[in-house]
């Protein structure tokens, strides 16, 4: 599915509109679903059967260890703008980690109304890899062939081939084409994601795409909190605000969510009060945000049958299209589809390939007191493999490298947290066998 800035209408509402007026900000998720429903019909099927399915066995979410998926982002790059620092990859999972734990800090600025539909996904993403590759090649959905950027994850195309896409997931990041039609220019899409899917009668000459090309591809401009790219609003009125959401939406998708409006609007789809996402709380609505934070809006005024009355649209759910800066919470009845996802066609993401938390080695890396005031112990076990790099990385991008206990792995730094700003880091300790992390928060 895509999250989509668009530039324009189709050739018949350009026409239509004055020369001088702003373009709008619309969804363009229609554009996947455009193309499934044109290119490939029995895979949209099968992802429609797949969603359906999961809905019924949908468990219960109750107090339990979160689910840890592992992640490898692919940077893939041609400009040097576009080749993203460490630092902004770690904070993109540092606000993964904060919005699929319910850690965020703007949780209180979500309406009274919903209050009690809020949901934790407990889900903990922990950098697995980045893979950074120099490209001389193009990244573009095309409605017209149906191709959905999969050379973006081919080596030979000039992308990053993934990791096993059932045991992790694949996150690339890369500068992504605007999407057009015919000619016509319809917007700048900002990320894409394959829903799940568990059938195995897909139809062998459907056309769909392969399980390589599974996971979730960023615009390399809205990739974590601290990135200096920017995307411009348009009409002129500035830029949007990015906050790292986009990916959590993506994930969203990835597994298993729709857009809270029912997926209606362009290219033809209806988009009305009749349209739903599925989940039983969260209130229909008859088109996406405008990317905007207009809490007044209430575009289906009808008695909603979870709540019993009439309620406003859920600007503050990841799975519309508000700004970055009013989204702040999953409900309940996507936490329980997020999770019936990862005991389902997923579940070979969670560590242990068990679609059930597992306790993690003994023999691991600890960091204590977490959350802190005033001092900090990070300690590597003896028995780790040779310790390459560790370093701390804020909220506001900045790195700061740590001294290696000893090169052979092991020991114990003490830090001095007095300082530092509150707020959430992410401390990463990096082997030649792959990077562990862990979010530390530091309290005043």
């Amino acid at each position: 599915m895509t999250r989509l800035l668009l530039f324009a209408f189709l050739l018949m509402a350009i026409f239509a509109r004055a020369q001088n007026a702003p373009l709008p900000v619309l969804c363009g998720n229609d554009a996947f679903d455009y193309i499934l429903r044109h290119k490939y019909p029995d895979l949209h099927q099968a992802f429609q059967a797949s969603f359906e399915e999961n809905l019924k066995r949908a468990p219960a979410v109750a107090n339990r260890s979160p689910l840890t998926i592992r992640v490898v982002v692919h940077v893939v790059w041609k400009n040097p703008e576009e080749n993203l620092a460490d630092s902004i990859i770690l904070s993109q999972i540092a606000v993964l980690n904060e919005d699929y734990n319910r850690e965020n800090a703007d949780t209180a600025n979500l309406r009274p109304v919903f209050q009690p539909v809020a949901g934790n996904p407990q889900i903990k993403f922990e950098l697995a890899e980045i893979v950074r590759v120099k490209t001389t090649g193009t990244f573009k959905l095309n409605l017209s062939t149906g191709d959905l950027m999969s050379n973006l994850k081919s080596g030979n195309q000039g992308g990053s081939d993934p990791w096993d896409p059932s045991a992790y997931l694949n996150l690339w990041v890369c500068k992504i084409q605007p999407l057009s039609l015919g000619g016509i220019p319809l917007g700048q899409i900002l990320g894409f994601a394959f829903p799940p899917n568990n059938l195995s009668h897909w139809p062998a000459d459907s056309g769909a795409p392969t399980a390589n090309q599974d996971g979730v591809a960023l615009d390399f401009r809205v990739v974590g909190r601290n990135n200096p790219n920017t995307v411009e609003i348009p009409g002129g009125t500035g830029n949007l605000v990015v906050r790292g959401r986009t990916a959590t939406h993506e994930i969203g998708h990835y597994l298993g969510l729709r857009h809270i409006w029912g997926d209606g609007g362009l290219l033809g789809l209806p988009n009305d009060c009749d349209q739903s996402d599925g989940i039983d709380d969260t209130p229909f609505a008859n088109a996406q945000s405008a990317f905007d934070c207009d809490t007044s809006r209430n575009t289906c005024s009808q008695v909603e049958p979870f709540y019993g009355m009439d309620v406003p649209d859920l600007v503050e759910n990841y799975m519309d299209y508000a700004s970055e800066s009013c989204m702040n919470m999953f409900t309940r009845g996507q936490v329980n589809m997020l999770q019936s996802v990862l005991a389902g066609p997923r579940s070979g993401l969670v560590q242990g390939s068990s679609g059930i938390a597992q306790a993690a080695p003994e023999a691991q890396p600890k960091l204590y007191p977490n959350p802190t005031r005033e001092s900090v112990r990070l300690y590597i076990p003896a028995d780790w493999p040779a310790i390459t790099a560790i370093d701390i990385a804020g909220a506001d991008g900045r790195i700061q490298t740590l001294p290696l206990p000893r090169a052979t792995g092991g020991g114990q730094i003490d830090l001095d947290t007095r300082n530092w700003p509150a707020g959430w880091y992410a401390v990463r300790v990096q082997t030649a066998n792959g990077v562990w992390t862990e979010r530390l928060l530091v309290m005043r």
